[in-house]
């Protein structure tokens, strides 16, 4: 099968499973290309769109040369004025909606003329003066027909099964913002967004009638939001929707970072989002790259509202009183957690008990899981976790191998294939039900824990 980038008839094709892919912006070895129609590497000068820059480049006006290959310092900001609004109509409802425009404006001018010639005593003179009314504010805002996609296409495809995680990871970063786009024609103005239609609890960001577009980061996946904008006094409102994927999160420094929420079960439920983060470390304790700045503490936290740090780390890594980086008001503890088969062996039985246990008690949520790179230890616990929660194995196995989008790159599923057997001789005829008897029947969780679990994040 063809995979990559392969010369052919003097072109480059970028090729996914022999196919080729209009994969806009990807990176090889270092060097950018940018993927058009039929997959082939273009040349020359391109605009780069934020919707196809996957995340590699800003907006703007780039050359590639005769190898495809971005020359560097080859930038150039577009210029003010030349951003396009797509039509919502084809060329021939164009013209008839102009017609129709154009015999409703001629009814109206005969109409006005017959009025002037003959006068209508019902209607009462007005002077430009009284029937002039206050200046409209003209602005512009988006009209989403289409959920917004807040990863990229690789990743939403494997998200619904139609790449693997190797394969997708060849679109690069999966995270991609939500792109407001705006204009105010020079007017400043306040955006107010927000899961309820009320507005209650809205976010609140300035907008630069200067700009034409605002990136909001770490928006929920498969959410309906609700958005006012307000200019000048006058509040203008609307609503969309992002469309259901893997909520990757995104904060300048953190590693492996997602939400284990947003799925949906078995059983038809879904499981909240924002109650677990799951991620590496973030106060390089382990590894010293690892450690956010503290802007992007403050930022996690005011997005994230931690209220409990699950450490799955090993204890011994600090030595006192350890106070999470995330604040002194965010509760913190070590579990020294184990990893795949570890979880049969009878020196972890403490730790999991401890582990399930916390997970039982609302007020430690919202909490931020994790462990050194947000592979192993935390891939375990979340694997458990989600099954308790009854998504199928399918799903859990591919959120494991999404952590294969990080530095960390470990996601070989046969990992589990230990605790899948381990799981096997367990009562109960599902995994949810095998799991669930794992932890009451060996780690010691009551029921009364599990339901409080499953209510807890469950809706």
């Amino acid at each position: 099968m063809k995979n990559g980038l392969i010369e052919e008839n003097g072109k480059l094709v970028y090729y996914v499973n022999d196919k080729p892919v209009h994969a806009g912006l990807i990176k090889i070895d270092g060097d950018i290309y940018y993927i058009g129609t039929g997959g082939i590497a273009v040349t020359g000068k391109h605009t780069i769109h934020t919707s196809m820059a996957n995340g590699l480049l800003k907006h703007g006006v780039y050359t590639f040369g005769a190898d495809g290959k971005l020359k560097k310092g080859s930038y150039v900001p577009l210029k003010k004025g030349t951003h396009k609004r797509r039509s919502h109509f084809k060329p021939k409802k164009q013209l008839l909606i102009l017609g129709a425009f154009l015999l409703i404006a001629l009814v109206f001018v005969i109409l006005g003329f017959a009025i002037d010639e003959f006068g209508n005593p019902d209607m009462p003179v007005q002077t430009t003066e009284s029937s002039a009314p206050d200046e409209e504010i003209k602005i512009d805002l988006p009209e989403l027909s289409e959920e917004a996609v807040l990863v990229s296409q690789g990743a939403l495809d494997a998200y619904h099964g139609k790449l693997s995680i190797w394969e997708a990871r060849a679109y690069g970063d999966p995270y991609r913002p939500f792109v407001f786009e705006y204009d105010l024609y020079g007017k400043s103005g306040v955006l107010y967004y927000s899961e309820n239609a009320d507005l209650s609890n809205a976010v609140q960001v300035a907008l630069d009638g200067n700009k034409r577009s605002l990136e909001i980061d770490n928006l929920k996946t498969g959410t309906e939001y609700y958005y006012k904008v307000s200019v000048e006094g006058k509040d203008f409102t609307g609503s969309f929707k992002t469309a259901a994927s893997t909520r990757f999160v995104k904060i300048e420094g953190l590693n492996n970072a997602r939400d284990i929420g947003g799925y949906t079960t078995l059983d038809g439920k879904t499981i909240k989002q924002g109650m677990i983060i799951r991620g590496a470390e973030y106060d390089g304790l382990v590894e010293s790259t690892y450690q956010l700045s503290k802007e992007s503490l403050t930022y996690m936290q005011d997005t994230f509202g931690f209220a409990y740090d699950m450490d799955l780390r090993n204890a011994d890594i600090f030595t006192g009183e350890y106070t999470s980086y995330l604040g002194k008001d965010v509760r913190h503890a070590f579990y020294t957690a184990p990893k795949y088969g570890e979880i049969f062996d009878a020196s972890y039985k403490d730790s999991l008990n401890r582990i399930f246990s916390d997970l039982a008690k609302e007020e430690n949520y919202p909490m931020y899981l994790h462990c050194t790179y947000g592979a192993d230890r935390t891939g375990t616990i979340v694997f458990l976790l989600q099954a308790v929660l009854n998504m199928s194995e399918e799903e859990i196995t591919r959120e494991y191998q999404r952590t294969g989008f990080s530095d960390a790159g470990y996601a070989a599923s046969e990992k589990y294939d230990i605790i899948l057997s381990g799981l096997a001789g367990k009562a109960g005829n599902t995994l949810q039900e095998k799991t669930i008897r794992f932890l009451i029947d060996d780690i010691g969780i009551t029921e009364e824990q599990i339901d409080s679990i499953q209510n807890i994040l469950l809706q």
